[in-house]
């Protein structure tokens, strides 16, 4: 298992981090909305882009890795494989939330 980004964190930072962690867990719903509601291909690239710069950044390695996925599909001609790595994006937005 990866460790944490706020491992070896003095107290205090680690506090702060773990706020800030938070945070970013309670927008993915809006995260997801705004890359449910991507007008064109481009748009939905641009979501995904935003969202795989900050998961890794929260220790979210398997929502950075699903958020690339979709991001390699977004402009592409496969429209059933968006969807599924989309679906795949969605469940693991979820999971994270639902996780304590």
């Amino acid at each position: 298992m990866a460790s944490s980004p706020a491992e070896g964190l003095p107290s205090a930072v680690r506090a702060q981090f773990m706020a800030l962690r938070q945070r970013f867990l309670a927008g993915l719903p809006q995260r997801w909305q705004e890359i449910e509601g991507a007008p064109d291909a481009t748009a939905l690239h641009s979501a995904l882009h935003r969202l795989a710069g900050s998961a890794g950044s929260y220790g979210c390695e398997r929502l950075g890795e699903c958020v690339q996925a979709a991001q390699l599909l977004a402009t592409g001609p496969d429209d059933a494989a968006r969807a599924q790595a989309l679906r795949l994006l969605q469940e693991e937005m979820l999971r994270l939330q639902a996780a304590p």
